[in-house]
């Protein structure tokens, strides 16, 4: 820590000597002095201390410098303190901050880890089972992906089959993969305008690579879609900004491909086997049911 040196008072060059006429003077008094002590009787002697003007100045010079020492010093003490008050202040924030970092880090959920929980709003995107289940899945999906796509033909329905009503299965869009992957979930959309989009997800699944504007319009012909108006939301891009918000959630969470899955906020990664989903869905109906259970109470 630099300290700012006060400056040194300028040097005292000029000292006070005894002149000529200050001798004269002193001589001509000292020899009345003698003249009149051989005329007076003698007068009581009284001890008189005589201090050099020389030797008076020296101190008077050292006071004023001790003085200014000590001055100084209260001066650059007080300095100091501040100095250091601030700088244990900065640490102890640092420190706070740092702390309130690590426990904010070790709180994050993981989608790594099936037993971290995230916030995923299921929106309102399209869904199959009951609107008030107590398991809600949501996928983040790709219809241009191949284990999305083996998740859809493999697990989804087996999956539905075992929990019925127990299940909310909501599907939301993260077209990552290619263009027409956002082409793609356009069309979703617009099929789930007109109540089709179960029907239409399953189509696009099975045909993947064929996404262009006239194979859509035909697949929402072939699954009962009123053409026209579909051609229409899609030539729009009628649900862009839907389909931005699940892309902008997903980010959100983190979620780095696809599918990715979430079991009341669990996360699992990838296309996973039935049992992998069957094991979470049974841990949360059983914390479910022991929340519902009402509190035992003694009459």
């Amino acid at each position: 820590m630099e300290i700012e040196k006060k400056p040194y008072m300028a040097d005292i060059s000029q000292q006070e000597t005894p002149t000529s006429e200050s001798v004269s003077e002193t001589m001509n008094s000292e020899s009345s002095v003698e003249e009149s002590a051989a005329v007076q009787p003698p007068a009581e002697l009284s001890t008189v201390l005589v201090i050099p003007r020389a030797v008076f100045n020296y101190v008077i010079i050292a006071a004023v410098f001790m003085i200014l020492g000590v001055a100084i010093g209260i001066l650059w003490a007080n300095n100091n303190a501040a100095a250091n008050k601030t700088l244990i202040e900065q640490s102890v924030a640092a420190a706070i901050e740092a702390q309130g970092d690590l426990v904010a880090s070790s709180n994050t959920p993981s989608l790594e880890d099936p037993n971290s929980r995230f916030t995923v709003s299921a929106d309102d995107d399209p869904f199959i089972g009951a609107a008030d289940a107590p398991i809600v899945i949501v996928e983040f999906s790709d219809f241009n992906c191949g284990f999305c796509k083996r998740f859809n033909d493999n697990t989804m329905q087996s999956i539905l089959d075992a929990y019925g009503d127990k299940i909310r299965f909501t599907y939301r869009d993260y077209p990552i993969l290619a263009e027409s992957s956002l082409t793609a979930a356009l069309a979703g959309e617009c099929a789930n305008e007109q109540e089709k989009f179960w029907d239409f997800h399953d189509v696009l699944f099975a045909n993947q690579g064929d996404f262009s504007r006239d194979s859509l319009v035909r697949m929402a012909g072939e699954v009962g879609a009123d053409t026209t108006a579909f051609a229409a939301c899609l030539d729009d891009q009628k649900y862009m900004d839907e389909v931005v918000a699940d892309y902008r959630d997903a980010q959100r969470i983190g979620i780095r491909g696809t599918p990715a899955f979430f079991i009341n906020g669990r996360p699992i990664s990838g296309a996973q086997g039935y049992q992998v989903f069957a094991d979470i869905i049974e841990q949360e109906l059983e914390a479910a049911s022991t929340t519902d259970q009402p509190s035992e109470t003694s009459s």
